[in-house]
C-alpha cells in the first residue's frame, strides 16, 4: 500500500498510462470515436421483443463437481430467471446480425448500468486497452458485453439486492431463492481486504461447495452478484481486484468446470481489465491435473495474474492478516469484515426503478448531459492535452456524484451494505470500510 498514492484533490498525477487523464493524441481519437459509435447505436430502434418460451420442468439443479469429474451427464435444463426477458436471438445470432434487433433503448440503459459509479471514460478504456487499441475489436466485446447483460438481467440484479433476488428468484421457480440464500450463507464467495495494493478481495471457498444440490443458474448468478457488488469497491486509483481461490480441504467433490469456465469468460470477456491479482492458495496435489485443464482457456494476461501459496506466511505477502478470513487463518480471534453478524436483514430493492424519483431523474438527467457534452466534445479534432484531460475528469466525476446520489435507490442492499463494507452516509458520501489496520472508513465518492 505504501506504493499507491489516494487521491485527495482531482488531478493528474500518478496516473498509469493509458488511462483517463493521461491518453495519448491517438487514444483520444480511439476514444471518441468510440463513443460517437455508441451514442448512434443508442439510437437505433431495434425489432420487437421476442420473449423465449419454455415448457415446464422438474428441476434444473445440475449436479457436478468444482471441475466437472464424476458429474452426471443430464438432460440441457433452461434457466428460470437468466434470460427470461430478453429475446433468445439476441445470444443465440452472431454478433453483427443480433445487435441491429436488440432496441437502442436497451442498450443505452445495459451500457450505463454497466458503467454504474466508474468514470464513463474509464469504461470504454477498459475495452480499448483489453483489445490493444483495436476500435473494431473493442467496439465488439463492449456491445456483445452489453447483450449478455441484458440477458443476464445484470441491471435488475443489481437494483434488487440481496433480499429481493431471493425474492425474485423463488417467484421464478419455487427453491431457487432459498438455494441462492443458503449460497450466500455458506460464504462459498465473499468479499472484504484490502490485499497490499489497495484492492478489494474477492474470496472463493472452494470446499463449500458440493457437487448436489446446486443449480448452475444459481451459481452464475451468485458470481455475478459478488462481481457486479465488487465493482462499487473497484475505482480509481484501485481500478482491479484481487481474487483468492481458497483451496483448502479441496476434494473431487468441490469441482465444477462449468461453473470455472463461466468465471474466467466473465473476466476474460465481459469485465476486462477488472482483474489485477489471483492467489491460489494451498493448492493439492491433485490440482495439478485439473490446472493442466484450466491453462488452455486462460488468456495469457490473465493466466500472468495468478501466483500459487503453500500457507499463511506466503499469502500474507499479498494480502495482510487482518485482511483474511477465518475460513483462511482459523484465528476466530481476529474476525474479517465479512465474518462480523449482520445485525439486520438487507432491504429488498427495486426490480423495476421508480422513474418518478427526484434522484432517479436528477441521474438519467445528468447522463443526457453528459451524452451531449461528449457528442460536442467528439467533433472537436485538435488534441487539448491537459487541460482537455481535467475537464473529462471533471465531466466524469460529476457523473460519479450523481449516480452515487442515487444509489440507494438504483442498487439494492447486500450483506456487504447491512455490516459497513460499502455505505452511502446521509450526506450522499461513498464510504468504503475494511476495519483494517491499513484502511478504516476511506470516502471515495470522488476518486476518478
Amino acid at each position: 500500500m505504501a506504493s499507491l498514492v489516494f487521491p485527495t484533490t482531482l488531478n493528474l498525477e500518478n496516473r498509469e498510462k493509458a488511462h483517463a487523464g493521461t491518453l495519448t493524441a491517438e487514444q483520444v481519437d480511439m476514444l471518441k470515436s468510440m463513443w460517437l459509435r455508441l451514442l448512434t447505436l443508442f439510437q437505433q430502434p431495434g425489432q420487437e421483443i421476442q420473449l423465449p418460451h419454455h415448457e415446464p420442468q422438474e428441476s434444473n439443479t445440475k449436479k457436478g463437481g468444482f471441475f466437472g469429474f464424476g458429474a452426471k451427464k443430464e438432460e440441457p435444463v433452461h434457466d428460470y430467471f437468466l434470460g427470461a426477458t430478453s429475446d433468445p436471438r439476441w445470444t443465440s445470432l452472431p454478433l453483427d446480425k443480433a445487435l441491429p434487433i436488440i432496441p437502442g433503448e436497451m442498450l443505452h440503459k445495459a451500457f450505463w448500468g454497466m458503467v454504474a459509479t466508474d468514470n464513463p471514460d474509464s469504461t470504454l478504456l477498459r475495452f480499448l486497452r483489453a483489445r490493444k487499441w483495436d476500435l473494431d475489436a473493442a467496439y465488439n466485446m463492449l456491445t456483445n458485453t452489453l447483450r449478455w447483460r441484458l440477458e443476464m438481467r445484470i441491471n435488475e440484479i443489481v437494483s434488487l439486492g440481496e433480499t429481493g433476488l431471493i425474492e425474485e428468484l423463488e417467484k421464478a421457480k419455487t427453491g431457487l431463492g432459498v438455494a441462492f440464500k443458503k449460497q450466500l450463507e455458506q460464504k462459498m464467495v465473499t468479499l472484504g481486504g484490502p490485499d497490499r495494493r489497495a484492492r478489494g478481495v474477492c474470496f472463493v471457498n472452494v470446499q463449500v461447495h458440493h457437487k448436489d444440490n446446486q443449480p448452475l443458474e444459481v451459481m452464475k448468478l451468485l458470481t455475478i452478484y459478488v462481481m457486479e457488488t465488487s465493482r462499487v469497491i473497484c475505482d480509481y486509483p484501485m481500478e482491479t481486484v484481487c481474487i483468492v481461490f481458497n483451496l483448502e480441504n479441496f476434494t473431487m467433490a468441490n469441482m465444477a468446470s462449468i461453473l470455472v469456465k463461466f468465471l474466467v469468460g466473465c473476466f476474460q470477456a465481459y469485465y476486462p481489465e477488472t482483474l489485477g491479482l489471483a492467489c491460489v492458495h494451498k493448492a493439492p496435489w491433485v490440482f495439478s491435473t485439473i490446472w493442466n485443464l484450466i491453462t488452455p482457456i486462460l488468456d495469457p494476461v490473465v493466466a500472468s495474474k495468478i501466483v500459487f501459496t503453500k500457507n499463511l506466511d506466503e499469502l500474507e505477502k499479498y494480502v495482510a492478516s487482518d485482511s483474511l478470513p477465518i475460513i483462511i487463518t482459523g484465528d476466530k480471534s481476529r474476525p474479517a469484515m465479512d465474518d462480523l453478524k449482520a445485525q439486520t436483514t438487507p432491504k429488498a430493492g427495486y426490480r423495476l426503478l421508480p422513474a418518478d424519483n427526484p434522484r432517479i431523474k436528477n441521474y438519467w438527467d445528468t447522463v443526457v448531459d453528459y451524452e451531449k457534452k461528449t457528442e460536442n466534445w467528439c467533433k472537436i479534432r485538435e488534441f487539448g492535452g491537459d487541460e482537455d484531460a481535467m475537464d473529462r475528469l471533471k465531466l466524469g466525476q460529476h457523473y460519479r456524484v450523481t449516480r452515487v446520489k442515487a444509489e440507494k435507490i438504483m442498487r439494492g442492499e447486500t450483506v456487504y451494505h447491512v455490516k459497513g463494507l460499502i455505505r452511502i452516509d446521509d450526506n450522499d458520501r461513498l464510504i468504503i470500510n475494511y476495519n483494517t489496520s491499513t484502511w478504516g472508513e476511506k470516502d471515495i465518492t470522488d476518486w476518478v
